[in-house]
Parts: structure tokens; sequence; C-alpha cells
């Protein structure tokens, strides 16, 4: 009798299910239906792929609740414009991936730290700067104006600014689709920060994140992100 070594990977069938579905996505990708498009009806689709209609509706089905594409009753199945947003920040909102709040905070730190490193690999221009300056800005005219609002809402648009300027499509998606809980983070972190250090100590830290940038500074861009996973982790224990 042979014997499999651990080191051997399992193989794992593919059904037919999957292998429509796997078509389907490729020629997405590939662009071949585009955004917004109509792809080809499901009595032309199982034709084309030599599958029954209900193997073809498995595949549509699952396409469906992913959210790239969408089915409407009477008109057909419509290619949409894929986002994270539709399923991840609901599972975060409704803690079925996490409850705890630490783990949430430490994880925003984490990304912000991914998306310094990008940012800093080669001097961003002055002119793609400017939004990061606009925002920040507008943060002391709200400070100023006691806009509680208003600043948490550049707040926000300041970090996804630095987040745009890593050119990284994925984790511009992933901030896309956190937005709503990242936005309450960034809120429950400034108000905080207010109560214990003052308004001006949330100005002080972002101009801080600012000069890095601009100056391609990594080792003080980690300082301040490491400062911030060290509160997280202090306050997690």
């Amino acid at each position: 009798m042979i014997q499999m070594g651990r080191n051997i990977d399992t193989i794992h069938r593919q059904t037919v299910t999957d292998q429509v579905y796997d078509i389907i996505v490729r020629k997405i990708a590939n662009g071949i239906w585009k955004k917004g498009e109509k792809i080809p009806s499901e009595i032309e689709l199982a034709r084309d792929l030599g599958v029954s209609r209900v193997t073809l509706k498995m595949a549509l089905q699952k396409l469906n609740t992913l959210g790239i594409i969408e089915t409407r009753v009477g008109e057909g199945s419509f290619v949409c414009d894929f986002s994270f947003h539709s399923f991840l920040s609901e599972l975060l909102r409704s803690n079925l991936l996490t409850d705890d709040q630490n783990e949430i905070e430490q994880f925003r730190v984490l990304i912000e730290y991914c998306v310094l490193r990008l940012v800093t690999l080669t001097p961003p221009p002055p002119e793609k700067l400017e939004t990061l300056e606009e925002a920040l800005d507008q943060m002391e005219q709200a400070i100023d104006q006691d806009d509680k609002e208003a600043f948490h809402m550049a707040h926000y648009h300041f970090h996804f600014a630095v987040c745009k300027l890593s050119g990284n499509k994925l984790f511009i998606q992933l901030y896309e689709a956190l937005k709503e809980v990242l936005f309450d983070v960034y809120k429950a972190n400034s108000e905080t920060t207010w109560h214990i250090y003052g308004k001006e100590e949330t100005i002080s830290h972002h101009q801080k994140l600012l000069d890095g940038i601009r100056e391609c500074d990594t080792e003080k861009l980690s300082r301040l992100q490491d400062e911030l996973l060290r509160d997280e982790f202090l306050q997690s224990r």
C-alpha cells in the first residue's frame, strides 16, 4: 500500500459549475463583457458552453452573490462595477469577522503602514500632495469653527488621499469598501485624542505624516505608525 507523504497536496476536483463560473469571470476580466453590458442569455450561454440550464444558473447565482453580475427579472444579467464594499463592510459592521474594536484598530494601522511604505518608494510630485495639504487645511478650519462633522469628513479624506498616492488598486478598493468602518474609527480616535491631549495634537500628528511623505522619510513614518500600534496593543491587553 502506497503511503502519501505529508508534503503532497490534496487534489481538488473542480465541478462543472465552477468551470462555468471561471469561464464567465475570465471573459469579464479580459473585457470581452464590459461593466454595464448585458451578457448573453441563459439559453445562449448554456448552448455555447455545452452545459445544462441548472448548472448555468448555479454559476450565475455565485456571480450574483459576489456582486460580479446583477440578474434583473425579465431583462437578463449585467456586468457590475465590482467592489469589496457590498460585503466586506457589512461583514465588519455585523461583527461576523470580529467584534473586537482593538483588532479593527490594529488592522487599520497596519493598512496605513503598508500604504505609507508604498507612497515613499518614490518622491510624490508636489501637485499630488496638494490634496493632502487641502484636507489638512480643512481639518484646521473645522477645528477653528468647532465643526466636528466637517473635521471628521476631512480627516477621512486625508487618509484616503494618502492611500490613492500609493497607486495600488487593491488598497484603494479596500479603503473604499471600508469607508464607513474607517470613518467611525477615525472619528472615535480623534475625539479621544481631543479629550486627552487637545485638538491641536490631531493636527500636529497629521502635519508630521504630511512632512514624512513629502520628505520620503520612512523612519519618521514608521515611528508614527509604531506609536499608534503600540497604543492599540496596550489597550488590548
